[in-house]
């Protein structure tokens, strides 16, 4: 199930992890000043987020697409070196988009360029992705914590003692949680929901794919 979830995410984002020919390494950053949540605005990619520096918010990835032949390698070229993201700050709200320039203003250049993102966050900010397909990995202390994919793979690792509510879930694929005191598997067609209750946490997480897999451990 895990291989078939992943080839189907591949699909819809048209790009693979092995369209590594062409791309174009970025990173920018913006002070939190007022920040409490961060909105990750983007349809597809690979995404690490970790906690980082608690007074600042800082991205930095990598953008890349395949080619056919030479021609199309400097046009592939140009399209990469023109994509990266940016941060908007609006009072209490950052948001993480992606930034094109001329040469990757097209639809071509903006559907088939793939992203993989490292996102270094304050600890206990609130983290929501708009984002249908790919793969997202979060690890550390964070606040609300809301992610609902189309298809693709979320694996999330956090505190147990900082979250007070917890639902995972997928329609088709597998939920795999670590509550810290028990373990529970779900898989196949509507595989259900697991959902973890505790009185003295304050974040509330949730991890949903409607195709794929969503892994959650609840760390001591």
């Amino acid at each position: 199930m895990r291989a078939t979830a992943f080839a189907f995410a591949s699909l819809l984002i048209a790009s693979s992890a092995a369209a590594q020919d062409v791309e174009h390494k970025f990173q920018t950053s913006t002070p939190r000043g007022e920040v409490q949540r961060v909105v990750i605005d983007m349809p597809f990619g690979e995404f690490t987020v970790r906690n980082g520096a608690p007074n600042a918010i800082s991205v930095a990835g990598i953008a890349s697409r395949d080619y056919d032949g030479q021609r199309e390698r400097i046009w592939a070229q140009k399209v990469v070196n023109d994509t990266s993201v940016e941060i908007v700050v609006d009072g209490a709200e950052a948001t993480v988009r992606r930034k094109f320039g001329k040469n990757a203003s097209s639809w071509r250049a903006r559907k088939f360029t793939g992203i993989d993102v490292k996102l270094e966050l304050p600890p206990g900010i609130d983290v929501r992705f708009e984002t249908h397909a790919g793969e997202i990995d979060v690890a550390g202390h964070f606040g609300d914590l809301d992610i609902d994919l189309t298809a693709g793979e979320i694996d999330v690792r956090v505190p147990r003692a900082s979250v007070r509510e917890l639902n995972a879930s997928c329609r088709i694929g597998e939920v795999h949680t670590n509550l810290g005191t028990e373990v529970i598997t779900r898989e196949g067609l509507f595989p259900g929901k697991t959902h973890f209750y505790n009185a003295s946490g304050h974040g509330h997480v949730n991890a949903h794919t409607t195709f794929g897999e969503v892994r959650v451990t609840l760390t001591q």
